[in-house]
């Protein structure tokens, strides 16, 4: 007996639901400090998310120490619960609440909670990849 397909764009495709899907318990810690933790996995190109951060968690100290000074990465998001402003380097901001969905464009430098937030959020895997392995560097000076 074949395994099911489903069918996308007109595409049969394996039916891959049980290798696409998980809790948030289950995916593996990526990193965690006393204002965060950063959960995911990849699946296919797309890094995916679930990500806690505290009140008063600010960003903005982390992305400067990267060499572009901001994050490169595209995001695609909803804020599960809280909310949290994000300031890009052309001086924008923009504040994302609980039941958003979002997409946060490349150039963002300031990301700041006052109450805490939990967000799942989806993202090019390749360039995530690069973008942490930046940030853990700037972690370990």
């Amino acid at each position: 007996m074949s395994s099911p397909t489903r069918r996308h764009s007109g595409i049969d495709q394996p039916n891959r639901s049980t290798d696409m899907r998980s809790t948030p318990a289950d995916l593996d810690t990526i990193m965690e400090s006393e204002d965060a933790t950063l959960k995911g996995t990849h699946w296919g190109g797309t890094a995916v998310n679930v990500n806690r951060f505290e009140p008063g968690a600010d960003l903005s100290p982390l992305l400067a120490r990267v060499s572009s000074g901001s994050c490169l990465v595209p995001h695609w998001g909803y804020m599960i619960e809280g909310s949290w402003t994000v300031g890009y380097t052309d001086g924008s901001t923009e504040t994302f609440s609980a039941g958003d969905v979002y997409y946060m464009p490349p150039g963002h430098d300031r990301v700041l909670t006052e109450i805490g937030c939990l967000i799942a959020e989806f993202s090019p895997a390749a360039e995530t990849a690069a973008f942490m392995e930046e940030v853990a560097a700037a972690l370990a000076e």
